[in-house]
């Protein structure tokens, strides 16, 4: 059986290329914050929803490039350690995901209303650049079951326009 390029390339080159090419993607994001933030926000008015963010994950950490309504420690350090964050589930086998209530889930040894606190739904979309994945838009929303096929569509319809601005 023929294999396809993923199944003959080595994990470990798969992740150097990923967190070099996520390193000079979150360098490069400072010029076009605003517009990233544009995008954000308008993902979280369609959705109404209180968090939307914009993350490029390494191996080692989800780093938010663009947010709406992250504050605390996540907002003052910029990002979170990938295992304590849903985003990595998304861009590993890059396929959008749905989680439908954040707090049935265990989310390694922490309680997961600590982590994800009011948020309960949450739906991201992973984010390719020259064919690798290097992140996700990803929504969070208050009551469990609160998103839906039609808000993949959304999140891959703004995660286009989001990867044109990251990718200039």
């Amino acid at each position: 059986m023929p294999q396809s390029g993923y199944e003959a390339t080595s994990l470990d080159v798969l992740v150097d290329s990923r967190t070099e090419t996520v390193t000079n993607l979150l360098a490069n994001s400072v010029p076009v914050r605003d517009e990233l933030q544009a995008v954000v926000a308008g993902v979280a008015t369609r959705l109404s929803v209180p968090v939307v963010a914009l993350n490029l994950v390494r191996p080692d950490a989800v780093l938010i490039a663009a947010a709406t309504g992250i504050g605390g420690w996540m907002a003052e350090t910029g990002g979170v350690p990938a295992g304590w964050a849903v985003c990595p589930r998304v861009v590993n086998p890059d396929k959008p995901l749905i989680v439908v209530d954040l707090h049935a889930e265990q989310w390694g040894p922490f309680r997961s209303a600590d982590l994800y606190g009011a948020a309960r739904s949450y739906a991201g979309v992973p984010l390719r650049v020259g064919g690798t994945v290097v992140g996700t838009l990803c929504a969070f929303a208050p009551d469990p079951n609160s998103f839906d096929a039609t808000t993949v569509a959304l999140l891959e319809e703004h995660g286009h326009r989001a990867v044109r601005l990251l990718d200039r």
